[in-house]
């Protein structure tokens, strides 16, 4: 991601602010008017869905899109059944992707059975509003076409596919990393909190006001606030020959005072950095190559578990299971890999790859990287948590 045309995003959204207000706020009121009105105990569930939603406009229903009709609909002929639908939608103990395949499923059988019409309109994007309406600190409004554009716009690597939902996964996580900037920049949280009224949902998260930038980045300001075009991955990540060498250390019993969530955040947004600069540095591989296969982010396009973030290809076109570990300081730096990381390198020792990214400079999107092949079981000598099963 190129950090210079966000900070000049930023800056242009500042400039337009008021324009851009006038035109979007209607997005905080749709969520202000879903949590003053959305219950589980309504009496009448269809009357209270439809007072909930009275303000989400063409977040919902626009030029032959009409997810909202459909669900008002099914709402008043079988609320019982609606209400199951939301009840497990809004179940954030159970995984997002499982959620959303069985919200979809439900209401498109559920459009069939009523007969309600050709079209049921339940993407993805409609999906994606209702849980933004209900949780607007969590998750972001998603649109393909708006995403698509953006993704152009800043140069990212990530190659969307229509309907399906990775898009989703890899869209709120581009989004963290956007925030991760805008609230570094005091003055729009001060002209943001400042517009807020008693009308209007406050986002503390800044969730809809990330989502809002990457509306106006395409509408509003397009590739005019481009200032140069970045230098190809394989000229940003420069690969040296130091061999990782771990060495046992000594547990030591002693109390300390770490602000763990701030460092995680920082982290994650790192670690996403190194993930997407290797990505294009493979892509630019391949094609040097000649491979028509494509590298995939795994991590993002299916989630974390698996053992690695990309799958990649060789020379030869074999697979490569990459696994990629970045730190903004010296090579020498700790890092920590998961069990199912470590099962993984075992089980495919001759296709598993370990990419340690190391003076990785955000702003620049570069960094040095080192290359190793192979199992992680000579790394992994120093255990710091371990599983209890019951």
């Amino acid at each position: 991601m190129d950090y210079q045309i966000i900070k000049n995003i930023i800056e242009s959204y500042k400039s337009e602010f008021k324009t851009i207000h006038d035109e979007e706020i209607y997005k905080w009121k749709a969520v202000k008017c879903f949590q003053d009105n959305w219950t589980f105990q309504a009496k009448d569930f269809g009357k209270m869905l439809e007072k909930s939603l009275a303000q989400t406009f063409n977040l919902l229903d626009s030029n032959n899109y009409f997810p909202r009709g459909v669900i008002l609909s099914l709402a008043k002929r079988v609320p019982k059944k609606v209400k199951e639908c939301f009840t497990n939608l809004y179940d954030e103990e159970v995984d997002l992707i499982e959620r959303i395949n069985e919200f979809k499923k439900k209401i498109r059988d559920l459009n069939d059975s009523e007969s309600i019409g050709s079209r049921d309109y339940h993407d993805l994007r409609a999906i994606m509003v209702y849980l933004a309406l209900k949780y607007p600190d969590r998750y972001y409004i998603f649109k393909f076409r708006l995403f698509k554009d953006f993704l152009e716009l800043i140069d990212h690597p990530f190659k969307l596919k229509m309907g399906k939902i990775e898009n989703v996964l890899q869209y709120n996580s581009l989004c963290e990393r956007l925030k991760a900037e805008i609230v570094k920049d005091n003055q729009l949280l001060k002209m943001h909190k400042d517009r807020i009224t008693e009308k209007e949902y406050f986002d503390y998260s800044s969730n809809i006001l990330t989502q809002d930038i990457i509306w106006a980045a395409v509408h509003k300001f397009g590739r005019k606030k481009i200032v140069k075009k970045q230098l190809p991955a394989s000229r940003r990540l420069i690969k040296v020959n130091i061999p990782l060498s771990p060495k046992r250390y000594e547990v030591i019993l002693r109390g300390s005072s770490t602000n763990y969530i701030e460092n995680a955040r920082e982290k994650k947004n790192i670690g996403d950095g190194g993930e997407d600069l290797v990505m294009k540095y493979e892509m630019e591989k391949l094609k040097g190559l000649g491979i028509k296969k494509m590298p995939e982010h795994i991590s993002k396009s299916i989630g974390d578990g698996l053992g690695y973030d990309i799958l990649s290809y060789d020379k030869d076109g074999k697979p490569m299971y990459i696994e990629v570990k970045t730190t903004k300081s010296g090579s020498k730096t700790n890092f920590y890999v998961t069990i199912n990381e470590l099962t993984c390198s075992m089980e495919n020792k001759e296709n598993y790859y370990l990419y340690r990214l190391f003076d990785y400079e955000p702003n620049k999107d570069k960094a040095k990287m080192i290359v190793e092949r192979g199992s992680l079981e000579d790394k992994c000598i120093n255990p710091t948590l371990f599983r209890v099963v019951l």
